[in-house]
């Protein structure tokens, strides 16, 4: 199941944002999306930081609540789908978004 699509631009600039199947409301769609950016810069530093050599980031974590992946393109674009903790690994969704509909719009 999907929750949140996002496609962030350079300089975190929210490109995109849509929503399914949530169960709470959210009070605040811009602080969170804002959170959501900030979390992804921190986990990209995180994992360059402690990752081996050559490390790029990180392509999703899972909480009991949610799963995150995210897509980063050599443009510097960010493609971010939160999901049911249950999805596999969505990097192949996420590229092809951006290959077959982003690019060539």
């Amino acid at each position: 199941m999907i929750y949140n699509f996002y496609i962030f631009g350079r300089g975190r600039k929210c490109l995109c944002r849509e929503e399914w199947n949530r169960t709470k409301p959210c009070p605040d769609e811009r602080e969170e999306t804002k959170l959501i950016s900030g979390l992804l810069i921190t986990l990209n530093s995180f994992t360059q930081q402690i990752g081996p050599p050559k490390t790029t980031g990180f392509v999703s974590y899972v909480t009991p609540q949610y799963k995150l992946h995210a897509f980063d393109t050599l443009t510097g674009y960010r493609f971010v789908l939160t999901t049911d903790p249950g999805v596999p690994d969505q990097q192949e969704s996420l590229r092809h978004i951006y290959a077959e509909l982003f690019v060539e719009h």
